[in-house]
């Protein structure tokens, strides 16, 4: 039932006057990578400050900041990614690659939403340094994204 409605998606007006245009899928395509320059662009900054890589500015100052930009630019990526998929739905479904993004993407999302539930984020956000869960949640959230962006390129060759 999932996928069918997702294949119906390529039968909408959007997908089809997309597939037509010759500006509409360029445009959306550079939104795409806008949205994922913000959004991996800021969870690297925040995990590389986390993991004390990088020592410039307070985590109490930088986290909230960082956060609000991933989360415009995650929201970003998902409308325009959407788009994207509708002009080609079956392509993508039978695409090994594009599964293993959605995959990664949605584990990188509940990590975020673990982090963000716990007391040691309140904590950085309160000026304390990061802890060692805090840390690993940091490291695990750099390999996600990295490989999510990774798998969104191997698109293109499967």
């Amino acid at each position: 039932m999932l996928t069918a409605l997702l294949l119906n998606l390529g039968d909408t007006a959007l997908a089809s006057a997309l597939r037509q245009s010759d500006i509409g899928y360029p445009l959306v395509a550079s939104a795409h990578i806008l949205g994922l320059g913000l959004l991996v662009g800021s969870i690297i900054t925040l995990d590389l400050r986390i993991l004390s890589i990088m020592k410039r500015g307070s985590l109490s100052e930088l986290a909230p900041l960082l956060s609000r930009v991933a989360a415009c630019g995650v929201m970003l990526a998902i409308l325009t990614g959407v788009l994207l998929f509708s002009v080609q739905p079956a392509h993508y479904l039978g695409n090994s690659a594009f599964l293993l993004k959605l995959a990664l993407i949605s584990l990188a999302l509940i990590n975020v939403a673990l982090v963000h539930s716990l007391p040691p984020w309140r904590a950085i956000l309160a000026g304390q340094p990061a802890t060692l869960l805090l840390k690993l949640s940091a490291l695990i959230s750099l390999t996600l994204w990295l490989a999510a962006v990774t798998a969104g390129r191997w698109i293109a060759f499967v």
